[in-house]
Parts: structure tokens; sequence; C-alpha cells
């Protein structure tokens, strides 16, 4: 240890502080982990000190308590190591953000983030979880305005969505039409409560107005800001996305520009997001089809998935922190009477089987047959690029299937089919 003669100031005369506290850390270090000692210790410095004390400046409160509780018999031994005596440690906190003229970001420890309540993890069970963004998708006349609808209409009534799945969260709905005439929404959500026996007056269900709404301009953004913030939707859709903005869908700086306000909004008035957005022609019937960036299908915490095969459609499901449902049939239904618009539903089945939204995800099957006909293990990758599945699914499928006892066996390359035993 070098004696504190050799570390003077040569402006004072005296000690550098920085110097000394150096040698400090330099004896501690024998008493802690380097990751203790880059993690706990190094983000301090040496204030003052005299004959008695030594007081450290620490970021914030929270080190101040650790160093207290955890490190001040180590420090005050390195202390006395490098002073040659014995001195009181004194720990401060370092000077407000505003003394040190640049604000830094927010931080808030992991076990201090907000808790959902229990039960709380669905907006809409199975389809839409609570405070979730995503994408409502699928090519053309696939029926994504009928379910956008049909979901608006069910959180804000608290009645089923296409009469099977729960709402759990109730609450008022904000939506932007951007390709129905008024008279035609009116409509089309006037036959929605009709067809669910509601009060049609009393259904909270507001509408942006404005002729024109483009979310990629400043002035806009801070109008529709200020819309969410006061009305305090529980669920917003804006239908179609392509009719909210003017930038170009297929580069990712505007597009990941536009997502980003929309998951700051999110983040700012917890309402969920459903965003109706078209799909490439002949895609894959997946996100992956999505038109435009692929910042789309990764922003996505839910993804509602339509397709339509003449007069059939259906449904896939994908959640990010949630399993999957589907693909399962869907039917579009026309009442007789010439006042009630069309609805979707799910097809009347024998009660005796499984709701669609307890059907088991078809993805685990389909990774089993894929590498059943592979003569090599396949890499996770490899699988997803094949399925054209979501990266998380797959993941979550395959570590379920690898578990032990599990039909899968995970090996450098890959992953392939276990041997029977």
């Amino acid at each position: 240890m070098a004696p504190i003669a050799s570390i003077m100031s040569p402006e004072t005369d005296q000690p550098s502080r920085s110097g000394l506290w150096d040698q400090v850390l330099a004896a501690a270090a024998g008493q802690v982990t380097p990751d203790v000692l880059e993690v706990w210790l190094r983000p301090s410095y040496l204030a003052a000190w005299d004959q008695s004390s030594c007081h450290v400046i620490v970021p914030n409160a929270f080190f101040r308590t650790t160093w207290l509780d955890r490190f001040r018999v180590v420090l005050e031994k390195a202390i006395q190591q490098v002073f040659g005596a014995p001195l009181a440690l004194s720990v401060g906190v370092a000077p407000e953000p505003a003394a040190m003229g640049t604000a830094p970001l927010p931080v808030v420890r992991a076990c201090d983030l907000r808790a959902a309540a229990p039960g709380a993890q669905w907006l809409i069970q199975d389809l839409w979880t609570a405070q979730a963004v995503g994408i409502i998708g699928g090519p053309p006349k696939a029926c994504k305005t009928w379910l956008a609808l049909d979901m608006a209409v069910s959180v804000a009534s608290g009645s089923p969505c296409l009469g099977r799945f729960p709402v759990r969260a109730p609450g008022p709905v904000l939506l932007y039409a951007g390709e129905d005439s008024a008279v035609s929404l009116r409509f089309r959500l006037e036959s929605l409560a009709r067809v669910r026996g509601l009060d049609f007056t009393q259904l909270e269900v507001g509408v942006i107005s404005t002729d024109t709404l483009r979310l990629d301009r400043h002035e806009d953004q801070e109008r529709f800001q200020a819309t969410l913030v006061l009305h305090r939707p529980q669920l917003l859709v804006l239908d179609p996305l392509i009719r909210v903005h003017g930038a170009d869908e297929n580069a990712s700086g505007p597009m990941a520009a536009l997502l980003g306000f929309f998951r700051a909004l999110q983040r700012q008035t917890s309402a969920a997001i459903a965003l109706v957005h078209h799909a490439r022609k002949n895609g894959a019937r997946s996100g992956s089809s999505l038109r435009g960036s692929s910042d789309f299908y990764a922003w996505t915490d839910c993804l509602l998935y339509l397709d339509r095969r003449r007069d059939r459609h259906t449904l896939l499901v994908e959640h990010r922190s949630a399993p999957g449902v589907g693909p399962f049939p869907l039917e579009l239904v026309t009442p007789p009477s010439a006042d009630s618009g069309p609805y979707l539903r799910v097809p009347e089945t024998d009660h005796s089987q499984s709701p669609p939204s307890l059907q088991p995800d078809p993805l685990p099957g389909q990774i089993l047959d894929l590498l059943a006909a592979s003569s090599h293990p396949l890499p996770a990758d490899a699988i997803r690029s094949r399925l054209s599945a979501r990266k998380q699914r797959v993941l979550a499928a395959l570590r379920d299937l690898s578990a032990e006892d599990g039909p899968l066996l995970r090996v450098v390359e890959g992953y392939l089919l276990r041997s029977p035993s």
C-alpha cells in the first residue's frame, strides 16, 4: 500500500481524495467479491475527512442503506488501514438530479414494480391480456373490423366476446374507425349491442370523430395523448392502422417510432391498445405475414390473426406472456331481420367438448412432427422459420418438450426426438 505522502495533491499539499479512496477500495477488495466491489463500492467517492471521521457520498438512499447494513465493518477496516487510525464512517447521498444539471432516467427496483391483482392477467380471457398492445391482423375481408368491434362492445358492456370469451376487466372503450362512415359504424355497433340484449344508449364506447388522424405527426400525437388521458379507456381500437399515419410501413425507422408512441401511451394510461392491420396476400397465415416492417410482429403482446378460406373463417391467438390458442373456427352470422347486421361467433359444438379457448396449442405437435421427419437435430431458429411461428411460442414449447422425461432431447446442434427406452 502506498503511503499517504505519495498521493498528495500538488495544488493543496493535501492527500488527493480520489487517490485515498482508491486505496480504501483496494484494501476492501480482499474482503468482498469483485462484483460487489464494482456494483456497490466503486460508484462512490470520498467527500471529506478529518482526524476523527471520513465522509463518503453514494448514489442514492438505497445504496446508503445497503452500505450501512452490509459494508460498514469492511470499509471501516479498510479506512483504518489506509489512514493509519480508526475513523468513523459517515455516508451521504449524492445531490438531487436538479443540482447536477442533467436529470437521469427513473429507475425502480424490480420488487417495487406494480404487481397485477390476483386473476387480473386478462382483459378478455384467452384473447387479450390486460393492458396489452397488439394487432388484429389478417387478409382483406377476413372480418377484422367485426372482431375489433365485437371486442369493443364486449369490454364496454362486460359481455363475453364472440359469445364465448369472458371479459375480466370491463370499462370504457375508445374507437377510431378510419374506413367506416358514421352511419355504417353506428349500424354495426348497434347490431352487436342488440345481439347481446344491451341498451345501445348506455354503451360506453366513445368514437373519435375527427376526419383525419396522423399519429406520425407531433401535433396529432399531443392531441391524441390528451384525449386518452381525458377519457381513460380500458381499450383503445384503431381501425385500420394504415389510416392513422402517412409513413412508409416497410421502413423500420418510422414504424419503430410510431409503435414506440403506442407503447408509451399504454404505459402512461394503462389502456390496452388494439390495432387493426392488414396481412400480405398469400402470406404464411400467421403474424409473420403482417404487411410492412417486421417490427409489427415483434411489438405485439397479443395477436389475433383471422384467416378466410372461401366462406370459412378461423382465428389464431398468440400472446407474449401466455399460451396461445387455436386456430379455431368462427362463423359470420347474418340474422334474417333487415335491421340487424352480421356478427361473429364461435360455431355451436357439443357442449361436452372443451371450448375453443381451452383447446391445446397445436404448436408442440407440429414441432414433434417436424423433428420426426428430420434426419438431424434442428436448432430453434430453424424450427421457428419452418413453422412460421413466433419465437417466444417456439422457445416455450421447446422448453416444455425438452423437460425431464419429455419427448425431445436438447443437444449442441439443436433438438431431436428422444430415443425410446
